[in-house]
Parts: C-alpha cells; sequence; structure tokens
C-alpha cells in the first residue's frame, strides 16, 4: 500500500445512516473502551460487530481494538491476559463473557516472519488506526464505530461495499489470502452468510489458492470446521464450498462421498438439522458434526451397518482408522473422538430391540446416537423400524 493511502481522510458515517444505537452495544466492551480512554488511549470497537449491526443482524462478538500495546492493555484492564504468538491480541473476562481486544497493526515488516510460501507466521507491528484499516482482510471488516460520537469510520469503502453486497479483499487478494489461508473460509462464510457476491478478484485467487488450507495447522482447521458449520449457515456454506472445490483440502474424508446421493442426502439433512437447532438456540455439539461428516468415510470400511448382527469391535476398529486419517488433516480432540465412536457403535446397539433397552437408554450418548439413527431413516436407509420402536419407548 502507498503511504498516501494511510493519509486519506476516512468516511464518517453518522447513526442516521448506520443506525446501531449505543444500547446495542456490549456492556463489557463499553466497559473496556472506557477505561482505555480513561488512561489515555484510542478505542473503538471493530469488525463484525458494526458489520452485522449495520446489516440490522444480531451480532455475536463485540471486539475492541487500540492503540495500546498488549502489555499496556493487560496493565489497565482487569481480569485480561495475552495470548497468541502470530498475532498478540488480549482476552479481557467479564463472568463467562470474553472480549477480544487487539492492537492497532501496521504495514511494517520489521516484527514480521513468514513461511517460504508466504504465509504470516508472527505479525506484531503496531501502528495507528489509518494504518490497521489497510491491514485487515476485507472491506466490510474495516469499519470501527467510535462509541463517543456514534460514527462509523470509514477508511476503505467498506460501508459502500455492504449497502452493494460485496465482498472485497483489502489491497491484491492473492496476497491477503496467501497471508493467511484461512480467509479462504472466512470469504466462504461471510457470502453464505451475508448473501454477498464475491469481487472478481478475490473468486478468481480463491479457486487458484485453496490447495493453501493444506498449510494450516491441524488445530486451527478443526477450530474453523465448527465456524464453518455450527453457526446456522451450515447447508450453503457446505454448497459454496463445493463450488469452489475446498472441500477436498478442509474435509477430504467426506468429500468424495458428497457425489453419491445417499451420503450427499445424509450430510445435508444432517446439515439442516444444525440449522434448524442453530436458529432455535438449541445445543449443537461437534461430535454429533463429525460423526456424519465422516459416516460414509467409516461405511466404506465396514459395510452397511444395518444389522443386529454386526459386531461392535469391527465398527471401533474401522473408527480409529477413519479418525486417524481424518486427524491427519484435521486433528479432532481426544474426548470428542471418544464420543463420535460412541455414536457410531450405538448404532449396532440400537438395531438390538427389546435386547437390554433399559442399559442402552441410560448411555451417555443415548440421545445423540438415537437422533442419529432417526436422521440415517430419515435419509433412507432401511433400519427395520428401529428409529420407531425406539420413539415409542422414550415415550412410554
Amino acid at each position: 500500500m502507498a503511504l498516501d493511502q494511510y493519509n486519506k481522510r476516512p468516511e464518517i458515517i453518522k447513526i442516521s445512516h448506520h443506525h446501531i444505537e449505543s444500547k446495542q452495544i456490549d456492556k463489557a466492551a463499553k466497559s473496556i473502551i472506557n477505561q482505555l480512554t480513561e488512561a489515555g488511549f484510542e478505542a473503538f470497537i471493530v469488525g463484525g460487530f458494526v458489520r452485522d449491526s449495520i446489516l440490522g443482524l444480531k451480532p455475536k462478538d463485540c471486539d475492541v481494538v487500540t492503540n495500546a500495546t498488549p502489555e499496556e492493555i493487560k496493565n489497565v484492564i482487569p481480569r485480561s491476559r495475552v495470548i497468541g504468538r502470530r498475532f498478540k491480541i488480549v482476552h479481557a473476562r467479564a463472568g463467562k463473557k470474553i472480549t477480544e481486544i487487539s492492537t492497532f497493526r501496521s504495514s511494517s515488516q520489521r516484527e514480521t516472519k513468514r513461511s517460504h510460501k508466504g504465509i504470516l507466521l508472527r505479525d506484531n507491528n503496531y501502528g495507528n488506526i489509518e494504518e490497521d484499516a489497510f491491514r485487515r482482510d476485507f472491506t466490510i471488516n474495516s469499519l470501527y464505530l467510535d462509541i463517543t460520537k456514534m460514527e462509523v469510520i470509514d477508511f476503505i469503502g467498506g460501508f459502500k461495499d455492504l449497502q452493494n453486497n460485496i465482498l472485497r479483499s483489502i489491497g491484491e487478494s492473492s496476497l491477503r489470502l496467501t497471508e493467511d489461508p484461512v480467509r479462504i473460509l472466512r470469504a466462504i462464510r461471510f457470502k453464505a452468510k451475508l448473501n454477498l457476491s464475491l469481487e472478481t478478484e478475490l473468486e478468481k485467487e480463491i479457486f487458484k489458492l485453496a490447495y493453501l488450507l493444506k498449510e494450516v495447522s491441524s488445530g486451527r482447521r478443526y477450530e474453523e470446521t465448527l465456524k464453518m458449520f455450527l453457526t446456522g449457515n451450515a447447508v450453503s456454506i457446505m454448497s459454496e464450498m463445493q463450488n469452489y472445490n475446498i472441500t477436498e483440502h478442509l474435509l477430504p474424508l467426506t468429500k468424495g462421498y458428497l457425489r453419491a446421493k445417499k451420503d450427499r442426502r445424509l450430510i445435508f439433512n444432517a446439515l439442516k438439522n444444525t440449522d434448524k437447532r442453530f436458529h432455535q438456540n438449541k445445543t449443537l455439539t461437534p461430535s454429533f458434526l463429525f460423526s456424519v461428516l465422516l459416516w460414509p468415510a467409516l461405511i466404506n470400511k465396514t459395510g452397511e451397518l444395518n444389522s443386529k448382527k454386526e459386531k461392535i469391535p469391527k465398527v471401533s476398529k474401522a473408527s480409529n482408522i477413519v479418525l486417524r486419517r481424518h486427524n491427519e488433516h484435521c486433528f479432532i480432540p481426544n474426548r470428542i473422538q471418544k464420543s463420535i465412536k460412541e455414536i457410531w457403535e450405538m448404532q449396532i446397539m440400537l438395531l438390538r430391540i427389546p435386547e437390554k433397552s433399559k442399559m442402552t437408554l441410560k448411555h451417555k450418548r443415548f440421545r445423540a446416537a438415537y437422533d442419529f439413527l432417526i436422521l440415517r431413516e430419515k435419509s433412507g436407509e432401511n433400519l427395520g423400524g428401529a428409529g420407531d420402536w425406539w420413539t415409542k419407548k422414550i415415550s412410554s
């Protein structure tokens, strides 16, 4: 970016145009901003809260950005701690609420470390609000709310892009996506969630650079998978992932089975259910999500599991193979792996009716396994009426 761009006068959007009211702002974020400004620092609400509020959506988080360094933030804000190595940020706790506080970043390369492929490994260069605006990923995420004046500060046209339903990278798309390939997934999420069109260059580079997702750490891919599928837009996100050939890089064991009508129906029925539960504020679990996404790979190892004559050890052995292969790409925490295996193994137990029904009902994974069984039946599997039998058993 040319330096004169940092000196560009920002557009100031008044409340009459952005319609964000003070009462919408999270109390914890307000308190943090007030404490930082009283200590002599600048502080603003940034990113998703501003973006979603302008669109009339209910924001999930209320992130704060400031010119205070992480160490200075920690000294000002009680119950806060510095986290991260790649980008240092601060988490401030108020009750169960955690607010993320970041420091303005600059374009300086002084404290920057990159991989041989250009991926940012460390970037803790601090700057001012203008520089920070140009360091963010997409224009719609580079909007700053001044809570004292209730004005939105826009350096790069993010407000106009929101009005025009366009997702645009800040700077060259190839550079921004290479710096952090997870931005590819973020772009797909924003497209699906906000019903946006991708700017032409960004779309082209997503196709071109999707392979870089393989460079993202296994643990981070797990976290991003949860964001993709447990936030209320799983069906549209999966469709977009297929459109942009991303599934093979995030869920390689699932990708091939989405072409099979039976497996596709099972997975998309589960994702529809997941979206419905999210919007009803019902519990969603990673174990159920992955038990569905990896089920076709399991069946590929075991054959159809639709008979009570099947042996649980066979399922257990195949489960270990499938999970081990998946973990090469996206490591699932051990406690989640255990739950997935139990859901799969219980598919055999649920077919053994009425044998040991009392013991099966008391199993801690019974409800998840029962829901999985019903999902299989609704997706066209013939399980000998087991789902109906257990439904009546539960209600009796």
